[in-house]
Protein backbone atom coordinates (compact mmCIF):
# COMPACT_ATOMS: atom_id res chain seq x y z
CA UNK A 1 0.00 0.00 0.00
CA UNK A 2 1.67 3.27 -1.09
CA UNK A 3 1.98 6.47 1.24
CA UNK A 4 -0.94 8.22 -1.55
CA UNK A 5 -3.21 5.48 -0.76
CA UNK A 6 -6.52 7.22 0.18
CA UNK A 7 -8.44 3.76 0.72
CA UNK A 8 -9.76 5.36 4.63
CA UNK A 9 -9.91 1.43 5.37
CA UNK A 10 -10.29 1.44 9.52
CA UNK A 11 -9.36 -1.56 10.95
CA UNK A 12 -12.09 -2.91 13.20
CA UNK A 13 -10.92 -4.63 16.23
CA UNK A 14 -13.32 -7.43 16.55
CA UNK A 15 -12.15 -7.86 20.06
CA UNK A 16 -14.86 -5.16 21.60
CA UNK A 17 -17.23 -7.42 19.88
CA UNK A 18 -15.98 -10.93 21.80
CA UNK A 19 -15.92 -8.72 24.99
CA UNK A 20 -19.51 -7.30 24.52
CA UNK A 21 -21.14 -11.11 24.20
CA UNK A 22 -18.86 -12.57 26.76
CA UNK A 23 -20.33 -9.50 29.12
CA UNK A 24 -23.58 -10.65 28.78
CA UNK A 25 -23.10 -14.46 28.96
CA UNK A 26 -21.53 -13.17 32.18
CA UNK A 27 -23.96 -11.53 33.19
CA UNK A 28 -26.96 -14.10 32.82
CA UNK A 29 -24.37 -16.36 34.90
CA UNK A 30 -24.15 -13.65 37.66
CA UNK A 31 -28.00 -13.48 37.69
CA UNK A 32 -28.29 -16.82 38.33
CA UNK A 33 -25.72 -16.90 40.59
CA UNK A 34 -26.84 -13.99 42.52
CA UNK A 35 -30.12 -15.69 42.67
CA UNK A 36 -29.06 -18.16 43.88
CA UNK A 37 -27.38 -16.51 46.63
CA UNK A 38 -30.73 -14.46 47.83
CA UNK A 39 -32.12 -18.15 48.01
CA UNK A 40 -29.91 -19.00 50.04
CA UNK A 41 -29.65 -16.39 52.56
CA UNK A 42 -33.19 -15.06 52.23
CA UNK A 43 -34.67 -16.60 55.55
CA UNK A 44 -31.15 -15.48 57.46
CA UNK A 45 -32.37 -11.64 55.53
CA UNK A 46 -36.16 -12.01 56.89
CA UNK A 47 -34.60 -13.19 60.64
CA UNK A 48 -36.04 -10.73 63.10
CA UNK A 49 -33.40 -11.44 65.60
CA UNK A 50 -30.55 -10.60 63.12
CA UNK A 51 -28.80 -7.04 63.35
CA UNK A 52 -28.75 -4.65 60.33
CA UNK A 53 -25.23 -5.21 59.50
CA UNK A 54 -25.51 -8.80 59.21
CA UNK A 55 -28.87 -8.67 57.33
CA UNK A 56 -26.46 -6.29 54.71
CA UNK A 57 -23.36 -8.54 54.71
CA UNK A 58 -25.63 -11.48 53.66
CA UNK A 59 -26.65 -9.34 50.90
CA UNK A 60 -23.57 -7.63 50.04
CA UNK A 61 -22.13 -11.02 47.59
CA UNK A 62 -25.65 -11.49 45.83
CA UNK A 63 -25.17 -7.86 45.52
CA UNK A 64 -22.52 -7.51 43.97
CA UNK A 65 -23.37 -9.96 41.56
CA UNK A 66 -25.95 -8.53 40.52
CA UNK A 67 -24.56 -5.14 40.23
CA UNK A 68 -21.89 -6.32 37.69
CA UNK A 69 -24.44 -8.43 35.65
CA UNK A 70 -26.48 -5.13 35.26
CA UNK A 71 -23.44 -3.31 34.24
CA UNK A 72 -22.22 -5.53 32.13
CA UNK A 73 -25.53 -5.92 30.15
CA UNK A 74 -26.16 -2.12 29.85
CA UNK A 75 -22.82 -1.35 28.59
CA UNK A 76 -22.64 -4.42 25.92
CA UNK A 77 -24.00 -2.22 23.15
CA UNK A 78 -21.50 0.48 23.97
CA UNK A 79 -18.93 -1.94 23.99
CA UNK A 80 -19.80 -3.59 20.48
CA UNK A 81 -19.53 -0.10 19.53
CA UNK A 82 -16.46 0.39 20.75
CA UNK A 83 -16.70 3.08 22.88
CA UNK A 84 -14.28 3.84 24.84
CA UNK A 85 -15.68 4.53 28.12
CA UNK A 86 -17.70 1.78 28.08
CA UNK A 87 -14.51 -0.15 28.22
CA UNK A 88 -13.05 1.70 31.12
CA UNK A 89 -16.36 1.63 32.93
CA UNK A 90 -17.00 -2.88 32.72
CA UNK A 91 -13.19 -3.25 33.58
CA UNK A 92 -13.90 -1.56 36.90
CA UNK A 93 -16.88 -3.10 37.83
CA UNK A 94 -15.39 -6.19 37.02
CA UNK A 95 -12.40 -5.41 38.34
CA UNK A 96 -14.14 -4.56 41.36
CA UNK A 97 -16.00 -7.72 41.82
CA UNK A 98 -13.52 -9.99 40.80
CA UNK A 99 -10.92 -8.22 43.76
CA UNK A 100 -14.35 -9.35 46.27
CA UNK A 101 -14.25 -12.79 44.70
CA UNK A 102 -10.71 -13.13 45.57
CA UNK A 103 -11.38 -11.82 49.24
CA UNK A 104 -14.33 -14.24 49.65
CA UNK A 105 -11.80 -17.11 48.38
CA UNK A 106 -9.09 -16.32 50.24
CA UNK A 107 -11.31 -15.60 53.64
CA UNK A 108 -12.75 -19.14 53.27
CA UNK A 109 -16.20 -19.08 52.73
CA UNK A 110 -17.16 -23.24 52.71
CA UNK A 111 -19.25 -25.30 50.19
CA UNK A 112 -19.72 -22.37 47.65
CA UNK A 113 -18.78 -21.90 44.12
CA UNK A 114 -16.62 -18.48 44.33
CA UNK A 115 -13.75 -20.19 42.14
CA UNK A 116 -16.42 -20.53 39.25
CA UNK A 117 -17.54 -16.99 39.50
CA UNK A 118 -13.74 -16.14 40.20
CA UNK A 119 -12.65 -17.61 36.81
CA UNK A 120 -15.58 -15.95 34.84
CA UNK A 121 -14.93 -12.77 36.26
CA UNK A 122 -10.97 -13.16 35.22
CA UNK A 123 -11.46 -13.53 32.08
CA UNK A 124 -13.64 -11.06 30.67
CA UNK A 125 -11.22 -8.68 33.18
CA UNK A 126 -8.26 -10.27 31.30
CA UNK A 127 -9.90 -9.66 28.16
CA UNK A 128 -10.96 -6.15 28.59
CA UNK A 129 -7.54 -5.11 30.02
CA UNK A 130 -5.92 -6.67 26.61
CA UNK A 131 -8.10 -4.77 24.33
CA UNK A 132 -7.08 -1.17 26.64
CA UNK A 133 -3.87 -2.09 26.30
CA UNK A 134 -3.99 -2.02 22.28
CA UNK A 135 -4.86 -5.54 21.55
CA UNK A 136 -6.44 -5.73 18.32
CA UNK A 137 -7.98 -9.35 16.47
CA UNK A 138 -7.43 -9.87 13.90
CA UNK A 139 -4.31 -8.30 13.55
CA UNK A 140 -2.98 -6.27 10.94
CA UNK A 141 -1.76 -8.19 7.32
CA UNK A 142 1.52 -7.36 6.20
CA UNK A 143 1.64 -7.11 2.63
CA UNK A 144 3.46 -9.54 0.69
CA UNK A 145 6.21 -7.20 -0.78
CA UNK A 146 7.27 -5.73 2.93
CA UNK A 147 7.71 -8.91 4.17
CA UNK A 148 11.30 -9.19 5.48
CA UNK A 149 13.01 -12.53 3.71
Amino acid sequence: MSVSSTTGDVQRNNLYNVAAVGAVLLAALLILGAHGHFVAVWAQIMDGDAAMQRRLLLMLPGAMLAGTAVLNIFLSKSLWQERGYALSITLTANLVAMTYLVYLLVRGVADHPIGVFLTLEMSLVILLAGIRAGLVWPAESVPAHAKPN
